[in-house]
């Protein structure tokens, strides 16, 4: 790096791409070009000329009417914006299968669920033997009386 955070590599890389008039170049990089310019003109004096050369050859080339026809077949040929209808009813059918699913899940669940009886749980050595399980397949008049009768 030299003046003002510019190198001379990336001053001729900015003379290269946007030419000879600093008043061009990106607002950000024209105080440090500046600066630098102003810190070594014999280098980069021939720099900016050589940019500005081929500006003004740049400049007499005439401007390209663009063909009416043209744009017009580019335009037509854009691909379209999807339909937000036919957007909402994708969405809303891949929800309805999703929620479909879920629900088989949490029924099947439901249904082995009653069928299945928990593990014993054993104590360890030197402990009473603790036995925790439910009775899932009596109603609960069934399984209060059963408790009364302990």
């Amino acid at each position: 790096m030299t003046a003002a955070g510019m190198s001379v590599a990336r001053f001729e890389a900015l003379a290269q791409t946007f030419g000879g008039e600093i008043a061009r170049w990106p607002e950000g990089e024209r105080e440090a070009a500046r600066a630098l310019l102003a810190a070594d003109p014999d280098r980069l004096s021939p720099v900016l000329t050589e940019a500005s050369q081929l500006d003004r050859l740049l400049d007499l080339a005439p401007a390209q009417a663009v063909d009416a026809a043209l744009l017009g077949r580019l335009i037509a040929a854009a691909p379209r914006a999807p339909n937000a209808t036919r957007r909402w009813i994708t969405g809303l059918s891949a929800a309805f299968g999703l929620s479909a699913a879920a629900l088989a899940g949490v029924l099947a669940g439901i249904s082995i669920g009653g069928h299945i009886q928990p593990p014993a749980v054993l104590a360890p050595a030197g402990q009473a033997e603790v036995v925790t399980a439910a009775d899932v397949s009596n109603d609960l008049q069934d399984a209060l009386e059963e408790s009364s009768a302990l």
